[in-house]
């Protein structure tokens, strides 16, 4: 993966979208985004399913899960030299294997299994397994019937679905995965018509793909 592809890789799994007031950063990017701004105020992250079974959120599985996110995120809060991309690229492989395995024991693990948080972490890590592109497709399978519960929300599928399309060489269909072209963010290539995709994102809704990558390039600053 070349170094523009693994930045945007980086990137595109944090940007989940929350109230202006949910994060310093967030409140900051929202302040120079106004139209994204606007948006959130009228589209409210809407709060996760209840998942009363306490063993759930004490189990395991779901510590083990946590912890995961939490190596994948700490190697992605550096300046993206090539050394810490190298870093990411060696932990994402590393966690490859193991989400392999509870996939392979478990489906892809339900709120009862793990809590909602352990399905965010499992999501996460299996968005940023790009080495095997054939595992995000299968696992995209895998949660697009949660979707409608709201165990999955519709941004981590409008994310998962682009980069699914971006690993097999496809337009993606709402603009989501982002590559660096000369300090800028830009959209890999879309599905046509490119001009329907604010379309394409307002029925899952999400924000127009102007807001987002005004969102992106405050947030995470395009590497020169």
């Amino acid at each position: 993966m070349t170094y523009h592809g693994m930045a945007a890789a980086v990137l595109l799994a944090l940007m989940l979208p929350a109230r202006a007031d949910d994060d310093p950063r967030e409140a900051a990017a929202y302040a120079k985004c106004p139209g994204a701004a606007a948006f959130a105020r009228l589209h409210p992250k809407p709060s996760p399913p209840d998942i009363a079974d306490a063993a759930a959120r004490l189990s395991d599985l779901r510590i083990e899960l946590l912890r995961m996110q939490a190596r994948d995120q700490d190697v992605r809060n550096g300046d993206w030299s090539q050394e810490d991309i190298r870093q990411m690229m060696q932990v994402d492989a590393e966690h490859l294997p193991r989400l392999k395995q509870i996939v392979a024991e478990h489906g892809f693990p339900t709120a009862e299994l793990v809590g909602r948080d352990g399905v965010d972490a499992a999501w996460l890590l299996v968005q940023h397994a790009d080495a095997d592109p054939a595992f995000q497709e299968q696992m995209l399978s895998a949660i697009t019937p949660r979707v409608q519960s709201g165990e999955i929300s519709r941004h981590q599928f409008i994310l998962l679905t682009d980069r699914v399309l971006a690993g097999q060489g496809k337009p993606q269909r709402y603009g989501s995965q982002l590559l660096a072209q000369d300090g800028r963010w830009v959209p890999k290539p879309i599905e046509a018509p490119e001009s329907e995709v604010d379309q394409r994102r307002a029925a899952m809704g999400d924000m127009p793909l102007a807001d987002y990558i005004c969102m992106a390039t405050q947030m995470f600053p395009p590497p020169p």
